[in-house]
Protein backbone atom coordinates (compact mmCIF):
# COMPACT_ATOMS: atom_id res chain seq x y z
CA UNK A 1 0.00 0.00 0.00
CA UNK A 2 2.71 2.50 0.97
CA UNK A 3 4.44 2.19 -2.42
CA UNK A 4 1.39 3.02 -4.54
CA UNK A 5 0.30 5.84 -2.22
CA UNK A 6 3.82 7.31 -2.54
CA UNK A 7 3.56 6.89 -6.32
CA UNK A 8 0.19 8.61 -6.44
CA UNK A 9 1.23 11.54 -4.28
CA UNK A 10 4.35 12.06 -6.38
CA UNK A 11 2.12 12.25 -9.45
CA UNK A 12 -0.30 14.60 -7.73
CA UNK A 13 2.37 17.03 -6.60
CA UNK A 14 4.14 17.25 -9.93
CA UNK A 15 0.90 17.61 -11.88
CA UNK A 16 -0.62 20.20 -9.59
CA UNK A 17 2.39 22.48 -9.88
CA UNK A 18 3.24 21.97 -13.53
CA UNK A 19 -0.37 22.16 -14.74
CA UNK A 20 -0.67 25.80 -13.70
CA UNK A 21 1.13 26.93 -16.80
CA UNK A 22 -1.22 28.23 -19.49
CA UNK A 23 1.21 26.97 -22.11
CA UNK A 24 3.47 24.25 -20.76
CA UNK A 25 6.07 22.73 -23.04
CA UNK A 26 6.12 18.94 -23.17
CA UNK A 27 9.11 17.50 -21.30
CA UNK A 28 11.47 14.92 -22.63
CA UNK A 29 10.39 11.33 -22.06
CA UNK A 30 11.49 10.37 -18.55
CA UNK A 31 12.70 7.02 -19.80
CA UNK A 32 15.21 8.71 -22.10
CA UNK A 33 16.03 11.93 -20.24
CA UNK A 34 19.31 11.98 -18.28
CA UNK A 35 19.51 12.24 -14.51
CA UNK A 36 20.65 15.46 -12.91
CA UNK A 37 24.40 16.07 -13.19
CA UNK A 38 26.45 15.67 -10.02
CA UNK A 39 27.92 19.18 -10.24
CA UNK A 40 25.90 21.44 -7.98
CA UNK A 41 26.11 24.70 -6.11
CA UNK A 42 24.47 25.63 -2.82
CA UNK A 43 21.36 27.68 -3.38
CA UNK A 44 21.55 31.20 -2.05
CA UNK A 45 18.54 32.38 -0.08
CA UNK A 46 17.55 35.04 -2.61
CA UNK A 47 17.73 32.78 -5.65
CA UNK A 48 15.90 29.89 -4.03
CA UNK A 49 13.23 32.14 -2.51
CA UNK A 50 12.62 33.66 -5.92
CA UNK A 51 12.13 30.25 -7.54
CA UNK A 52 9.75 28.99 -4.84
CA UNK A 53 7.78 32.24 -4.74
CA UNK A 54 7.16 32.07 -8.48
CA UNK A 55 6.01 28.46 -8.18
CA UNK A 56 3.53 29.38 -5.44
CA UNK A 57 2.13 32.27 -7.51
CA UNK A 58 1.52 29.90 -10.43
CA UNK A 59 -0.35 27.28 -8.37
CA UNK A 60 -2.90 29.85 -7.17
CA UNK A 61 -4.35 30.03 -10.68
CA UNK A 62 -5.20 26.32 -10.89
CA UNK A 63 -8.90 25.30 -10.94
CA UNK A 64 -8.95 22.32 -13.29
CA UNK A 65 -6.32 20.35 -15.13
CA UNK A 66 -6.24 17.60 -17.74
CA UNK A 67 -2.89 16.29 -18.93
CA UNK A 68 -1.19 13.33 -20.52
CA UNK A 69 1.43 11.71 -18.32
CA UNK A 70 4.31 9.27 -18.60
CA UNK A 71 5.41 7.49 -15.47
CA UNK A 72 8.54 5.31 -15.27
CA UNK A 73 9.15 3.13 -12.23
CA UNK A 74 12.66 1.65 -12.04
CA UNK A 75 13.01 -1.02 -9.39
CA UNK A 76 16.45 -1.10 -7.76
CA UNK A 77 18.59 -0.03 -10.79
CA UNK A 78 21.80 -1.47 -9.29
CA UNK A 79 20.31 -4.93 -8.74
CA UNK A 80 17.19 -5.66 -10.77
CA UNK A 81 17.01 -2.68 -13.13
CA UNK A 82 13.39 -3.64 -13.84
CA UNK A 83 11.77 -0.78 -15.74
CA UNK A 84 8.03 -0.21 -16.06
CA UNK A 85 6.56 2.58 -18.20
CA UNK A 86 2.91 3.56 -17.83
CA UNK A 87 1.10 6.23 -19.83
CA UNK A 88 -2.30 7.75 -19.33
CA UNK A 89 -4.26 10.86 -18.35
CA UNK A 90 -4.61 12.90 -15.18
CA UNK A 91 -7.70 14.93 -14.24
CA UNK A 92 -7.83 17.44 -11.38
CA UNK A 93 -10.52 19.77 -10.04
CA UNK A 94 -10.83 22.18 -7.11
CA UNK A 95 -13.64 24.55 -6.20
CA UNK A 96 -11.23 26.92 -4.45
CA UNK A 97 -12.61 26.26 -0.95
CA UNK A 98 -10.64 23.13 -0.15
CA UNK A 99 -12.85 20.65 -2.01
CA UNK A 100 -10.95 18.84 -4.74
CA UNK A 101 -11.04 15.72 -6.90
CA UNK A 102 -8.32 13.73 -8.61
CA UNK A 103 -8.26 10.89 -11.13
CA UNK A 104 -5.26 9.22 -12.73
CA UNK A 105 -6.07 6.78 -15.53
CA UNK A 106 -3.34 4.53 -16.88
CA UNK A 107 -4.20 2.80 -20.15
CA UNK A 108 -1.10 0.80 -21.06
CA UNK A 109 2.11 -0.61 -19.67
CA UNK A 110 5.57 -1.43 -21.04
CA UNK A 111 7.88 -3.77 -19.16
CA UNK A 112 11.60 -3.42 -19.89
CA UNK A 113 12.20 -4.04 -23.62
CA UNK A 114 8.90 -5.78 -24.29
CA UNK A 115 6.18 -4.29 -26.46
CA UNK A 116 3.55 -2.10 -24.74
CA UNK A 117 0.27 -3.76 -23.87
CA UNK A 118 -3.13 -2.44 -22.86
CA UNK A 119 -3.63 -2.51 -19.10
CA UNK A 120 -6.11 -0.24 -17.39
CA UNK A 121 -5.50 1.01 -13.86
CA UNK A 122 -7.30 3.85 -12.08
CA UNK A 123 -6.36 6.00 -9.07
CA UNK A 124 -8.96 8.32 -7.54
CA UNK A 125 -9.22 10.66 -4.56
CA UNK A 126 -12.48 12.39 -3.57
CA UNK A 127 -11.39 14.12 -0.36
CA UNK A 128 -12.20 11.10 1.81
CA UNK A 129 -11.34 7.88 -0.02
CA UNK A 130 -8.15 7.02 -1.87
CA UNK A 131 -9.05 4.34 -4.41
CA UNK A 132 -7.07 2.08 -6.71
CA UNK A 133 -8.84 -0.02 -9.37
CA UNK A 134 -6.87 -2.75 -11.15
CA UNK A 135 -8.87 -4.01 -14.14
CA UNK A 136 -6.44 -6.83 -14.86
CA UNK A 137 -6.66 -8.28 -11.35
CA UNK A 138 -10.32 -7.25 -11.00
CA UNK A 139 -9.45 -5.65 -7.68
CA UNK A 140 -10.64 -2.46 -5.94
CA UNK A 141 -8.66 -1.11 -2.97
CA UNK A 142 -10.08 1.77 -0.93
CA UNK A 143 -8.31 3.52 1.94
CA UNK A 144 -10.12 6.19 3.95
CA UNK A 145 -7.94 9.27 4.45
CA UNK A 146 -10.34 11.61 6.30
CA UNK A 147 -13.70 11.59 8.15
CA UNK A 148 -16.71 11.61 5.84
CA UNK A 149 -17.86 14.97 7.22
CA UNK A 150 -14.37 16.50 7.06
CA UNK A 151 -12.92 15.89 3.57
CA UNK A 152 -9.38 17.07 2.90
CA UNK A 153 -7.81 18.73 -0.12
CA UNK A 154 -5.53 16.83 -2.47
CA UNK A 155 -2.58 18.92 -1.25
CA UNK A 156 -3.32 17.89 2.36
CA UNK A 157 -3.09 14.25 1.29
CA UNK A 158 0.18 14.90 -0.51
CA UNK A 159 1.78 16.65 2.43
CA UNK A 160 1.60 13.46 4.53
CA UNK A 161 3.56 11.45 1.97
CA UNK A 162 5.62 13.84 -0.13
CA UNK A 163 7.47 17.15 0.37
CA UNK A 164 5.45 20.08 -0.98
CA UNK A 165 8.26 21.95 -2.67
CA UNK A 166 6.99 25.35 -3.71
CA UNK A 167 4.13 25.32 -1.20
CA UNK A 168 6.15 25.65 1.98
CA UNK A 169 8.82 28.12 2.99
CA UNK A 170 12.52 27.65 2.37
CA UNK A 171 13.23 27.24 6.10
CA UNK A 172 10.75 24.36 6.37
CA UNK A 173 12.35 22.64 3.41
CA UNK A 174 15.81 23.06 4.90
CA UNK A 175 14.68 21.28 8.04
CA UNK A 176 14.34 18.13 5.94
CA UNK A 177 16.69 18.70 2.99
CA UNK A 178 20.04 20.01 1.93
CA UNK A 179 18.96 22.12 -1.06
CA UNK A 180 21.17 22.97 -4.00
CA UNK A 181 20.88 24.11 -7.60
CA UNK A 182 22.63 22.59 -10.56
CA UNK A 183 25.21 25.00 -11.92
CA UNK A 184 23.63 27.32 -14.46
CA UNK A 185 23.78 26.09 -18.04
CA UNK A 186 25.30 28.24 -20.76
CA UNK A 187 21.89 28.31 -22.49
CA UNK A 188 19.47 30.49 -20.45
CA UNK A 189 16.54 28.55 -21.92
CA UNK A 190 17.69 25.28 -20.36
CA UNK A 191 15.62 24.06 -17.39
CA UNK A 192 16.84 24.82 -13.88
CA UNK A 193 17.52 21.71 -11.82
CA UNK A 194 16.68 21.88 -8.11
CA UNK A 195 18.21 19.07 -6.01
CA UNK A 196 16.95 18.00 -2.58
CA UNK A 197 19.11 15.65 -0.52
CA UNK A 198 17.23 14.18 2.45
CA UNK A 199 18.79 14.86 5.86
CA UNK A 200 19.30 12.03 8.35
CA UNK A 201 16.84 13.54 10.81
CA UNK A 202 14.25 14.39 8.13
CA UNK A 203 10.69 13.10 8.42
CA UNK A 204 11.20 11.75 4.89
CA UNK A 205 14.44 9.87 5.62
CA UNK A 206 12.71 6.46 5.64
CA UNK A 207 11.10 7.08 2.23
CA UNK A 208 13.57 9.03 0.08
CA UNK A 209 17.28 9.60 -0.44
CA UNK A 210 16.93 12.56 -2.77
CA UNK A 211 14.50 14.27 -5.13
CA UNK A 212 15.44 16.09 -8.33
CA UNK A 213 13.15 18.23 -10.43
CA UNK A 214 13.59 20.35 -13.50
CA UNK A 215 11.97 23.79 -13.65
CA UNK A 216 11.22 25.93 -16.68
CA UNK A 217 13.43 29.07 -16.39
CA UNK A 218 10.65 31.34 -17.64
CA UNK A 219 7.48 29.95 -16.01
CA UNK A 220 9.29 28.46 -12.98
CA UNK A 221 7.08 25.38 -13.33
CA UNK A 222 8.36 21.80 -13.03
CA UNK A 223 8.84 19.84 -16.23
CA UNK A 224 10.03 16.56 -14.74
CA UNK A 225 10.43 14.94 -11.32
CA UNK A 226 12.82 12.14 -10.33
CA UNK A 227 12.49 10.70 -6.82
CA UNK A 228 15.02 8.20 -5.41
CA UNK A 229 13.60 5.98 -2.66
CA UNK A 230 15.51 4.43 0.24
CA UNK A 231 14.65 1.02 -1.23
CA UNK A 232 16.70 1.84 -4.30
CA UNK A 233 13.69 2.49 -6.54
CA UNK A 234 13.18 5.50 -8.81
CA UNK A 235 10.00 7.35 -9.73
CA UNK A 236 10.32 9.37 -12.94
CA UNK A 237 7.34 11.48 -14.04
CA UNK A 238 6.71 13.84 -16.97
CA UNK A 239 3.65 15.63 -18.43
CA UNK A 240 2.46 16.79 -21.86
CA UNK A 241 -0.65 18.12 -23.67
CA UNK A 242 -1.67 20.16 -20.62
CA UNK A 243 -5.14 21.79 -20.57
CA UNK A 244 -5.71 24.35 -17.84
CA UNK A 245 -8.97 25.60 -16.32
CA UNK A 246 -11.14 23.91 -18.92
CA UNK A 247 -14.56 22.62 -17.86
CA UNK A 248 -14.52 19.07 -16.49
CA UNK A 249 -17.76 17.14 -16.05
CA UNK A 250 -18.33 15.55 -12.63
CA UNK A 251 -18.74 12.19 -14.34
CA UNK A 252 -14.99 12.26 -15.14
CA UNK A 253 -14.29 11.47 -11.48
CA UNK A 254 -16.61 8.44 -11.37
CA UNK A 255 -15.44 5.04 -12.62
CA UNK A 256 -17.91 2.22 -13.13
CA UNK A 257 -16.64 -1.27 -12.28
CA UNK A 258 -18.12 -4.74 -12.97
CA UNK A 259 -19.97 -6.45 -10.13
CA UNK A 260 -17.50 -9.35 -9.99
CA UNK A 261 -14.55 -7.17 -8.93
CA UNK A 262 -13.14 -7.98 -5.48
CA UNK A 263 -13.18 -5.07 -3.04
CA UNK A 264 -10.85 -4.32 -0.15
CA UNK A 265 -11.97 -1.45 2.11
CA UNK A 266 -9.92 -0.02 4.99
CA UNK A 267 -11.80 2.58 7.08
CA UNK A 268 -10.00 5.45 8.78
CA UNK A 269 -8.19 4.27 11.91
CA UNK A 270 -9.36 5.82 15.15
CA UNK A 271 -6.73 7.88 17.00
CA UNK A 272 -5.31 6.02 20.01
CA UNK A 273 -7.24 6.67 23.19
CA UNK A 274 -10.58 7.41 21.48
CA UNK A 275 -12.10 3.93 21.54
CA UNK A 276 -14.99 3.52 23.91
CA UNK A 277 -15.54 7.26 24.27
Amino acid sequence: MKRWIRTMTALLWTAAVSCTANACQGPASPADAPSAPDKTQTAGDGKLDEILANMVDATRQLKTCQTRLSYVFIQDPELLAARTLRTGTLYYYTDGSGQSRLRIQFVDIKQDDFEPEKQREEYLFDGVWLTRIDFKLKQIDQYQQAPTDKPIDVFDLISHNFPLVGFSGVEKLRQDFDISLQKEASDPNEPVCLLLAVKKDSKFHEQYKKIDFWIDPISFLPKRLLAHSTQGDRYDIAFSDVQINKKLEKSVFTVETPADFCKNIEPLKEPSGTKGK
